[in-house]
């Protein structure tokens, strides 16, 4: 096999925001696996360090360095990223601040850092970056919600949610991931910019982190939810009283932030994407059958209540991006499942 054919993507540089988060690490596996020279920022040389030495041992052809970038709501965050590496062909925004539970006013909590950390690297790039010519950011699918009753959502259904409704932590969160995204497409149709861009929009993220050493008892937010569901009461028998709600693979989630840099036919969309509807005793029934050792330690709940459950999940339509992504295959939710508990199992055996 020749070096092009191995490396078809050689000397295209893209710079990940946020590189050393959950998704965005496997964002970058996918980019060095295809051969792309990848720009990472984090907030300190701490934080990327163990990623750069872990990445090395998986691509040694691979070429990956980092950039410091301690705050992204500071308005000139990543303009030195830009005029050092002129060469960035390719920008893919994951980085965004979130954390409930946050001692500030919820606008400043949520809503600018959110819209700001987006804003500022749009600037950025228009200022210092003219040869870019792809953005890809990473939205969610809480701007694309609408709790309309039997709504089908799709890529172009937006949350209705306005600023003057939050009040409280949850929909500050919902509506500043609309507004940021919301201000991204504004700053392109208001402003004389080179690239297109794109969103990516999934609901619950779920798989398994890349490198076992990022595998912790508390994991992050979405896969934190799937723990939750092994401490449900084991001798409850009854249906559970829980909303169901989508969730997607993260290698699904990474593979559509690449695309929009390979298909033109995903360059400017809007990527609303799911793997299927999952709750919580659809999640209990996947691990008494998939995990033996944790019978005894795992509630049952109501075995038979989870297809008519999973039926009450958001509706939704997500032809129109698989078929620009050529018929692509999501990964079933069951896998959703084990690939993250399995993983887990491994270094934190359930007692």
């Amino acid at each position: 096999m020749s070096s092009t054919t191995q490396y078809p993507n050689e000397g295209k540089v893209v710079l990940v925001s946020g590189a050393t988060g959950f998704l965005a690490l496997h964002v970058v596996d996918k980019l060095l696996a295809r051969g792309y020279t990848v720009i990472g920022t984090a907030r300190s040389e701490s934080k990327y360090q163990p990623i750069v030495e872990a990445f090395a041992k998986r691509y040694p052809k691979g070429k990956l360095s980092f950039e410091i970038v301690s705050d992204i709501g500071t308005h000139d965050a990543f303009d030195n990223v830009f005029k050092k590496n002129t060469d960035i062909q390719y920008v893919l925004h994951t980085a965004s601040p979130f954390s409930f539970g946050l001692n500030k006013d919820l606008k400043e909590a949520y809503l600018d850092p959110a819209v700001n950390g987006t804003v500022n690297i749009l600037n950025a790039i228009k200022s210092y970056g003219p040869q870019v010519t792809n953005v890809v950011v990473t939205s969610s699918f809480a701007s694309v919600y609408d709790p309309t009753p039997n709504l089908v959502h799709k890529s172009d259904t937006w949350n209705p949610v306005t600023w003057d409704q939050v009040d409280n932590e949850l929909v500050a969160y919902i509506a500043s991931k609309k507004y940021a995204e919301k201000a991204a497409r504004d700053f392109v149709k208001e402003n004389d910019v080179n690239f297109k861009l794109a969103t990516v929009n999934p609901p619950y993220v779920l798989g398994p982190q890349l490198f076992d050493f990022s595998v912790k008892e508390n994991l992050n937010a979405s896969n934190a939810w799937l723990l939750q569901n092994l401490k449900i009461d084991k001798t409850l028998t009854t249906p559970l009283d829980q909303e169901p709600f989508l969730a997607v693979h993260v290698d699904d989630v990474a593979e559509f932030h690449v695309l929009p840099l390979e298909n033109k036919k995903l360059e400017d969309a809007r990527m609303f994407i799911a793997g299927g509807p999952i709750v919580a005793q659809y999640v209990l029934n996947v691990v008494n059958k998939e995990f033996p050792e944790v019978q005894g330690k795992v509630a049952k709940g109501q075995p038979d209540s989870a297809d008519e459950l999973l039926k009450l999940a958001p509706k939704y339509d997500i032809s129109d991006i698989v078929e620009k992504a050529d018929g692509y295959k999501f990964i079933p939710i069951e896998q959703c499942i084990t690939d993250v508990l399995g993983q887990y199992f491994e270094h934190y055996p359930l007692k």
